[in-house]
């Protein structure tokens, strides 16, 4: 999920969630959290086992620390958990995105760190590249919940869950871009859903429209966002990447580079695009008012979508996000994480375990109105039904396809500050008339300057 939305989220799901919780302190889970044995749907888990004779179960509390706020799905199975575990009591904290930043950060320098944290996967790569996550591959001997992991997630979501040789996360939710549109309108004026660049060009030129003659489009735009996750996704879509394969150098001043600011300047230089910043937050005001038409992220926006703009329930669409050459997309999302100086890793990797049991990582979905990380709960009825916002499509299945083809961001310790390089290299170029090539080779020059510190 993209960080600078994710409080959004949390308080645009509350909505979708009546039996969602509140955050704090040690805690039993709500009536419907699933109890040991039991699916969320009463049905009996086939992952629920008494346990093994060589497992520990020495009484031990662990610290687990969660980001997700009101919304989480975490909180509702702690009681579940602590009646199928009982030796392990867990000590709940709730914090938002930007506190969990700051506290973890600062407690890897004190040593004072969780034993489990809820992670934005855009930080690890500055955590992994510094040591500061356990390397699960001796805590899951490969399996998680007695199935290998490499059956449990795409290629593309083992690929984000390791550094190296090393496993550093397992992947709880997940984030990637595919094509929102308004199928209604498209429908209206023949639109055919673009699958390439030059007919999502075409496609902004048709849907866009003036409210009064004579006057600029001010309906149905096509959304161009100037930041590292959308910028990666086009790169990606014209065979580039940000960093050759050591991650030595950027590489992102390439010829792929500068067609994918490219096509984004040239949708706004039509008149059919709505430039958004960051700074802007969330669609959803522009989307009401019937200004935006068409716009491309990731998964949680179904979810914003629900709550924000409900009278638009069966006039939106999801697709694959158009590409040049290849698929492609930024893959993001939350990761569950040990840190190395966690007091019991064992018993943590117990919890992660539980997390991620098919019935509880739906409640990624039925909590927090994101999307779970692995198939067999992307694959199950609750995700997979037809869904009558979307016209009775099944959405889900749009962002696994893309998953399979999705980079996660370059595992290099200064990844914060090369994503900032990006996006105001992206601003620049956008916002006024300056060259691409150059702007871009300014800013590979800053970030392999920030790559050999």
């Amino acid at each position: 999920m993209n960080p600078r939305l994710r409080a959004l989220v949390g308080l645009a799901t509350v909505a979708l969630i009546a039996s969602a919780c509140g955050s704090g302190g040690t805690t039993a889970a709500p009536s419907s959290a699933a109890t040991p044995g039991q699916s969320t749907s009463g049905e009996a888990s086939p992952s629920a086992a008494a346990p093994s004779a060589s497992l520990d179960t020495t009484p031990v509390t662990i610290k687990v620390w969660d980001y997700y706020g009101e919304s989480t799905p975490i909180k509702p199975v702690l009681a579940g958990f602590a009646k199928e575990f009982p030796w392990i009591t867990v000590d709940y904290e709730a914090l938002d995105w930007d506190s969990m930043n700051e506290k973890f950060t600062a407690g890897i320098g004190a040593g004072e760190v969780p034993d489990m944290a809820t992670l934005d996967m855009t930080w690890l790569p500055t955590l992994a590249a510094n040591g500061a996550l356990e390397d699960l591959t001796g805590l899951s001997g490969g399996q998680l919940n007695g199935t290998p992991i490499t059956d449990q997630y795409t290629k593309g979501a083992q690929n984000a869950m390791h550094f190296g040789d090393q496993m550093v996360a397992m992947l709880y939710d997940f984030d990637t871009y595919s094509l929102y549109y308004r199928k209604d309108v498209f429908d209206q004026k023949g639109i055919a859903v673009p699958k390439n660049w030059d007919e999502l060009r075409a496609a902004a030129k048709q849907l866009a429209e003036a409210s009064k003659a004579g006057a600029k489009n001010d309906k149905y735009l096509t959304v161009v966002r100037p930041n590292s996750f959308h910028f990666s996704q086009y790169l990606y879509q014209d065979g580039g990447s940000l960093l050759n394969e050591d991650n030595t150098q950027a590489v992102f001043n390439s010829a792929a580079g500068v067609d994918a600011v490219n096509i984004q300047k040239a949708i706004l230089d039509d008149g059919n695009g709505l430039y958004w910043p960051d700074a802007n937050n969330d669609l959803i005001p522009a989307i009401k008012s019937g200004e935006v038409g068409m716009f491309q992220d990731g998964p949680y926006y179904m979810g914003l979508l629900k709550t924000g703009v409900p009278e638009q329930s069966g006039k939106w669409a999801v697709a694959t996000a158009p590409y040049s050459k290849q698929p492609g997309s930024y893959l993001g999302g939350t990761g569950l994480g040990i840190p190395v100086q966690a007091q019991h890793k064992e018993a943590a990797w117990q919890f992660i375990q539980y997390l991620l049991r098919p019935e509880n990582e739906i409640g990624v979905f039925t909590y927090a109105g994101a999307a779970p990380a692995t198939t067999a709960a992307l694959q199950s009825p609750e995700l997979t039904k037809p869904d009558p916002y979307f016209g009775g499509e099944q959405p889900f299945g749009v962002f696994l396809e893309s998953m399979a083809t999705s980079r996660p961001f370059p595992y290099v310790g200064a990844w914060t500050q090369i994503d900032e390089a990006i996006g105001l290299a992206m601003e620049k170029v956008l916002l006024s008339k300056a060259d691409v090539q150059q702007t871009l080779d300014e800013a590979v020059t800053q970030v392999n300057a920030l790559l050999k510190q």
